[in-house]
């Protein structure tokens, strides 16, 4: 969380504080770094996954680590059943 920022506050400053060409250049500056943010934490977090970092074990195919939780709560509830 700390280190994914908020563009909604700059794109919120960027519509109240420009008007026509430097409005949508204002806009452009919080888009790129969205664009930029998001694509520099998916690759650090399936580097992660793939490196052991992380609970969801790296052999399991993506989309099993996408769509079940490897908390240790949930983990202790499955295997009781």
């Amino acid at each position: 969380e700390c280190c994914y920022q908020n563009t909604g506050i700059a794109t919120s400053v960027a519509l109240s504080m420009f008007n026509g060409n430097a409005l949508s250049e204002a806009m452009g500056v919080p888009f790129y770094y969205g664009i930029v943010e998001i694509s520099v934490l998916g690759l650090y977090c399936i580097g992660a996954w793939k490196a052991g970092w992380t609970k969801a074990p790296p052999e399991e195919p993506f989309w099993r680590v996408l769509s079940r939780s490897y908390e240790v709560a949930v983990a202790e509830t499955l295997e009781k059943n």
